[in-house]
């Protein structure tokens, strides 16, 4: 029995398939460890105060910081 490209390709896309079903419910069963959190509120002096967790990598040392951060 000769196997067809026809047949080759569906195979191919079937693992695909597959795969990315997989990989989507890891992705949507797994949780975070952590999450992230943004308060915002008003102070007196009629201006905001923004608090922002950042649970990005670790701090650079301070002699790696560049003037932006």
């Amino acid at each position: 029995m000769a196997i067809k490209s026809q047949q080759i390709i569906g195979i191919a896309g079937a693992f695909a398939l597959v795969g990315g079903v997989l990989w989507g419910s890891a992705a949507l069963f797994s949780p975070p460890d952590e999450v992230a959190s943004v308060e915002i509120r008003q102070v007196a002096e009629r201006s905001w105060a923004v608090e922002i967790t950042d649970l990005g990598p670790i701090e650079p040392k301070p002699e790696k910081r560049t003037a932006s951060r």
